[in-house]
């Protein structure tokens, strides 16, 4: 599922990309894994022809059961930045990490979906911190998490302040979410061993 205010337009990282019609502030939850996303069981997935999986694995994403996810809603579209405005380390949604502004790409690390191992690609984000090539080992990188854990914890603080047009769905789904609404704001006092790839409906 994917919050509202954001659009598709062409990219200049990846074809179409998504991009913010309105101001998406700090503390927003931006997109989340959810029932109504389409997965693939871990037996369905083995099953799949591997041109097949090649396509569905580039826009969805191997959860920790070994079932596969394509994100509702356009979701799937959200470019990765090695400096993302959207991270979800130790959350199963991606909270805005700073205010988006409207016009700006909406974007994830894609290597917080570790449970594709041994993925990688190369990157074209040109930020500064671009790391050139991205893979799902750095997702356990603690140079790369400390940053990461920082600027979530950050946007924690500002999630119960700020409108949250995905509440309705994510309040009975999210554990984290539920947490960090009633002002927790650490991982370690929200996470729980949740994440995009073992979001809390299908632990």
């Amino acid at each position: 599922m994917l919050t509202k205010g954001i659009d598709v337009r062409a990219s200049r990282t990846h074809n179409v990309g998504l991009f913010a019609t309105e101001t998406v502030p700090a503390g927003t939850a931006v997109w989340a894994p959810c029932t109504k996303c389409s997965r693939w069981s871990k037996e369905e997935v083995a099953a799949l022809p591997e041109a097949r999986f090649t396509a569905l694995d580039t826009y969805g994403h191997l959860l920790r059961d070994g079932s596969l996810l394509l994100p509702c809603l356009g979701a799937y579209l959200m470019n990765h930045s090695c400096e993302a405005n959207v991270l979800d380390l130790g959350l199963d949604f991606g909270i805005a990490v700073r205010d988006i502004a409207p016009g700006e790409e909406v974007t994830c690390d894609y290597a917080t979906f570790v449970e594709d191992a041994g993925w990688s690609m190369r990157c074209l984000c040109r930020g500064p911190g671009c790391r050139g090539t991205v893979t799902t080992d750095q997702g356990g990188d603690p140079a790369v998490t400390g940053r990461w854990k920082d600027r979530v914890e950050q946007a924690l603080r500002q999630l119960p302040e700020v409108d949250q047009p995905l509440h309705d769905i994510l309040a009975p789904l999210s554990e984290p979410y539920g947490r960090a609404l009633r002002g927790l704001s650490t991982l370690d006092q929200v996470s729980s061993g949740a994440s995009v790839c073992a979001p809390s409906f299908v632990r």
